[in-house]
């Protein structure tokens, strides 16, 4: 997604405080279930509702990791500290977001560069607080849609060997989050990008709860906005089912809840199918 966008997401987070989203997401307050297929809500709809009786943990994110007038080129252990200890409060569960820190279309020196710094992030995050799970956005693996869908070789040559060298990433955090965003109305296409993207997650051996979005990707300026059509959404759901440990539903910022919207009487009859309700734990 545009950094601009998830920022502003992001930033709306914290403006919630503890005062009474602590209260209602409070770690003490979800209660425990079988493992098997989970479900995180990262959903930011306005009002939210809790969807714990559902079996769906809060996913927080962070998506600034840095302090007053610290460059964002650098890794900012201050920063990193107040970000988790913000979150630990809310949630067990959470993911970064950064970016800014590019690990494809850059000179093998700067990705280099930028793995370090998310290596560096993570075990900053670790020693802060230990007991929490968290993982990257879209980090390891990274996917191009259209590396993968018109097999660009010698970009999809340089993407297999960053995913690689992210495995130092990998072997840090608790969760891989990929992205499986929709950018076209192309059933065939995204599942063809999104297998070879469980794929390359695989290769890490942590579990994969791939991000999911009931609407369109806001860079395609045609379908912005646009919910996807429940079959095409079931058949997004059914395939991380079958090849990935869970899933991350996201979006919503700034818009209403709607409990009939189509995609979402999808998913509840999707989380009927899986039976008993999950818990992380992997």
């Amino acid at each position: 997604m545009e950094i601009r966008t998830r920022r502003a997401l992001l930033s709306s987070l914290c403006l919630l405080g503890a005062a009474g989203y602590a209260a209602a997401n409070s770690p003490k307050a979800s209660r425990p279930a079988p493992r098997g297929f989970l479900i995180f809500d990262g959903l930011l709809y306005s009002p939210m509702p809790d969807l714990r009786a559902l079996g769906m943990p809060k996913l927080l994110g962070a998506g600034s990791t840095w302090s007053k007038n610290v460059s964002h080129d650098q890794v900012d252990p201050a920063g990193i500290k107040s970000a988790v200890e913000y979150l630990r409060g809310l949630t067990r569960n959470y993911y970064f977001d950064l970016e800014e820190w590019r690990l494809l279309g850059v000179p093998r020196e700067e990705v280099d560069a930028n793995i370090d710094k998310l290596a560096r992030t993570a075990d900053i995050a670790r020693q802060t607080a230990p007991e929490m799970k968290f993982g990257f956005y879209g980090v390891a693996p990274r996917s191009p849609y259209w590396s993968v869908l018109l097999n660009k070789k010698d970009e999809l040559e340089e993407l297999w060997t960053t995913n690689r060298r992210s495995a130092i990433i990998a072997s840090r955090v608790d969760y891989l989050f990929p992205s499986l965003y929709t950018f076209y109305d192309d059933p065939s296409g995204w599942e063809l990008v999104a297998l070879a993207t469980l794929k390359e997650a695989r290769q890490y051996g942590k579990p994969v709860y791939p991000f999911l979005w009931p609407e369109f990707h806001d860079s395609n300026v045609k379908l912005v906005g646009t919910q996807i059509p429940p079959e095409f959404w079931r058949r997004q759901l059914e395939l991380c089912r079958q090849h990935a440990d869970g899933l991350v539903l996201w979006g919503g910022f700034k818009r209403l809840w709607d409990e009939e919207a189509p995609w979402w009487v999808e998913t509840k009859s999707f989380v009927k199918s899986l039976g008993a309700p999950s818990s992380p734990g992997a």
